[in-house]
Formats: C-alpha cells, structure tokens, sequence
C-alpha cells in the first residue's frame, strides 16, 4: 500500500487539505454491530439491558488499522461525508509520529458502526430542521458534517462546518488543525517537564521522621482500642525495592515500620506492601496519561496544606476509603502542609483533604474515636 505518511514537525502547519493524499483503506471484515455483554453486571437490572458496544468497535477499528498502517494509531478523527457519493474522511496519528490520511467507504457492517455512532447528532439535526432553526439563522449550514475522535480512552463526537460560532473546522489550514489535536505521547517530553516543574516547587520527601517504637506503640494501642486483627507481617524488602526504582524515592519509612507489624489489616481498608506498590502504579498511569491542566483542573486545596491537584506520584496510598478513593502520605504538601502528613484524595475528592499531621496522629485520632476520615469537610 502506498501511503503518505507525514511527520509531525512544523512543517505539518503550512499543509493545506489539499496537500493530502487519501489511501483508501478496506474494512469489509469488519464485525456486524453486536451489544455489549450486561450479563454479569453486579446490578440484576442491568443484565438484560442492551446497547451497541461502540467502544469496543473504536478499539477493533484502532487496532485493525495499527495492523495494516504497521505502527499503532494512538488516535483516529473520522468526519462524515459531504455527499452520499463520498467515503469518509480520516486522520491517523501514528505512534510513529506520523499522520496519515484516509479514506473509509460507505458500505458494509463499517457502515452500520457509524450510523450507530452518529445516531444521535442526525436525530438532533433533524429535530433542528422540524423545529425550523435553519429559517430562522440561515447562517447556519442546514448540512454540517460531523466528527468522532477515537483513542485511548477518548471517544467523542463533533459538528463540522456548522456555521456557528464554535464550530471544527478541519478544512480551512488542515494542516494547523492537526498539529494542534496531535495525540498527548507526542509531546510526553514537554509535558513531564511542565509537569515535574510544577510539583518540584512543593516537593520535599523528607517525611515526618517519625520515632518507630513510638508508631509502633501508637499502633498497638489502635489495634486494641478498635478490636482488630492484623494478618501476620512478611518479607517486603523486593517490593521496598521496586517501588523506589519506580519512583525515584524511598516506600515510606513509616509504612516500612507498620508493616514489620501487619501484612493488612482485617475488616479494614489497609492495604498490604504490595498494595500500597500497586494503587501507587495505577495512580502514576493517570498522572503520565494526564496534562497539567486536567490534573490541576478540577480539584482544589485543603487551606494552603493541600495542593489541588487529582493525583501525583508524590501521594502514596496506604489505606482505601472504597470507590477508588484513598487515604495517603502526602510528599507534597502545600506551604502550609508538612510532609509525612495524611491527605485524602481520589475520584470523589474535589478538595484534596488534609487528614492528620502524619501517621501516628491519624492513629491517635482514631484511638480517641474522632473520625478522622471526615476532616477537611466543610
């Protein structure tokens, strides 16, 4: 197949549309639309629900094309065609670094996929056109186009050339809309630095340097107060290990010292040495996957102890509060915070909480049966 792969540089911003050349690329083999399987979800109700499982078509179509272009597509924008006589219009961002136009034909089960995908916009454009919208702002186009943007954990959907005021408009200095939309990993560099500049200014691993025999006490002395059972301690030294080489910083010394007394805790959201190394993974593949922006975005400071921010790997999550939220030791704190202390963060922590000064005075709180967990709510 004779393909125009263009690089991603600054000479991709000077291409006009024109300066693209389509390879047309068949999808006959692609699988009738099928639902997606409801019957082991945890809620009975939802077991004999059904709904096309257009995200499983995104992932076969992407991983087709990574196939056949011989380097993975980290993302795909498709746009409808003018005309009936058309096929659609697509970019590829190879991981390569290239992209790549092409075109799909309007026939077969590819067919049936977008109908699916799109259904909802022509429903909405059709309404437009019964409610009368185009008589009344005929600067509207009574026939845009429309655009989905499929990868890796994206799926969306746009109007093209509507005629508003926020509109896509792939047309006009195609080559500078592209470079624009290219995927996160062609800029992985740029964005770690910006990254890392912005946590660097409240770094500080130092911990609360807390005395062990006295944690450990503290500890004891939690166990009995709320009648807990602890699974017997083991050998963690392999998962100290690969924890620091992951994250450039020593497993947390306090942790270490709990666990010369515990390997969990029963009935209890603590989690093991390997837990704690494995929530701290999940969360570092969001904080690589994520720019500045989305990880600053949305979530907000305790004071000035916490920063706002959804994740960092600088949080290690030692005990699960459920629906994948977390109580951690925070190394960085905000001007106010210190480090070693205790924070709350996760999907439903807008406000980054600040819990307890460190460790053991998040034991002691819960000693003296205050509920810790709820600090920092307003």
């Amino acid at each position: 197949m004779n393909l125009q792969k263009i690089p991603y540089n600054s000479q991709l911003k000077k291409l006009a549309f024109e300066n693209f050349e389509f390879a047309t690329i068949p999808l006959e083999s692609f699988p009738a639309p099928y639902y997606k399987d409801y019957s082991q979800h945890p809620d009975p109700a939802y077991r004999n629900y059904k709904s096309y499982d257009t995200f499983g078509f995104r992932d076969l179509l992407l991983n087709e094309l990574s196939e056949v272009l011989g380097s993975e597509v980290l993302k795909l924008i498709i746009i409808t065609p003018k005309t009936d006589s058309v096929p659609y219009e697509a970019f590829a961002f190879l991981k390569s670094k290239d992209i790549v136009a092409l075109h799909f034909n309007k026939s077969g089960s590819f067919q049936k996929w977008m109908d699916i995908v799109f259904e909802n916009q022509f429903e909405g454009l059709a309404e437009d056109r019964r409610k009368g919208l185009f008589e009344r702002q005929p600067e509207l186009n009574l026939n845009p186009q429309f655009m989905v943007t499929f990868g890796k954990g994206e799926f969306s959907q746009k109007t093209v050339n509507s005629g508003m005021l926020i509109d896509e408009r792939p047309y006009e200095k195609t080559g500078e809309y592209l470079y624009k939309r290219v995927p996160k990993k062609y800029n992985e560099a740029k964005i770690a630095k910006e990254k890392q500049k912005y946590i660097e200014k409240y770094l500080n691993t130092m911990g609360a340097r807390l005395e062990p025999e006295n944690l450990k006490k503290t500890f004891q002395n939690f166990l009995s107060k709320l009648g807990l059972q602890v699974i017997s301690p083991r050998q963690n030294e392999a998962v100290y290990k690969e924890f620091e080489n992951l994250s450039e910083f020593p497993f947390p010394d306090d942790l270490q010292v709990l666990f010369e007394l515990h390997n969990g805790i029963h009935k209890t959201g603590f989690l093991t040495a390997e837990q704690v190394l494995q929530e701290w993974k999940n969360w570092k593949v969001i904080y690589d996957d994520w720019v500045q922006e989305e990880l600053t975005g949305n979530n907000y400071p305790d004071g000035r102890k916490t920063i706002g921010m959804y994740t960092n790997p600088y949080w290690v999550p030692f005990l699960s509060t459920a629906g994948g939220n977390f109580a951690a030791i925070d190394y960085a704190p905000g001007s106010k915070g210190k480090s070693g202390q205790i924070i709350a963060f996760g999907p439903d922590e807008d406000k980054i909480r600040w819990l307890a000064e460190n460790m053991e005075d998040f034991l002691q709180q819960c000693i003296d049966g205050k509920d810790v967990l709820n600090n920092g709510f307003d």
